[in-house]
């Protein structure tokens, strides 16, 4: 009979208690955890008229970048990305000016625009958030930010999450 009282005691916690806890697991992103990717596994492809490149972790890591802090809009709060400038990629498939390109997520999420609108707006391709890497139920393994500065800080349509790919067709 005591075990019976002190389950149904630690059961009721246990509901009282939920709420709170769940509110600061869910993720603010809404999907479940997934692990990550493989460092060797393709993760994101740029390409234009038959030109394909495609990269994996380990490459992405191996390219030029910086760390910018920028104000997170979907999760309300400063945050720092490791980060490599879109143009970069741009160069690297041949893409540049009037180029109708598009990005693509996981989710087949697409935004369109022209090659010179993403460079004007500093577009970044971010591979890393607070040092780590960026999990795919975080947005990741990588997506597209804007500096503070930018004209798209707030164009919350060009925020690519989980992002796939990036071409022109």
């Amino acid at each position: 009979m005591k075990k019976t009282i002190v389950t149904a005691i630690a059961l009721s916690l246990l509901f009282v208690m939920a709420p709170s806890t769940i509110a600061a697991e869910t993720n603010p992103y809404g999907t479940s955890n997934v692990d990550p990717a493989g460092p060797n596994e393709i993760i994101f492809t740029v390409f234009k008229a038959g030109k394909k490149v495609e990269f994996t972790t380990s490459r992405l890591l191996k390219m030029k970048s910086k760390i910018i802090t920028i104000y997170e809009p979907f999760l309300k709060k400063r945050q720092s990305f490791t980060v490599i400038p879109m143009k970069n990629f741009f160069l690297l498939a041949g893409i540049s000016g009037n180029d109708k390109v598009e990005t693509k997520a996981l989710n087949d999420y697409i935004y369109s625009n022209t090659a010179s609108k993403f460079t004007a707006a500093q577009a970044y391709i971010a591979i890393k958030r607070g040092g780590a890497p960026i999990a795919y139920d975080q947005g990741g393994p990588i997506r597209i930010v804007f500096a503070d500065n930018s004209k798209w800080a707030k164009e919350l349509d060009a925020w690519n999450w989980s992002l796939s790919s990036i071409g022109v067709k």
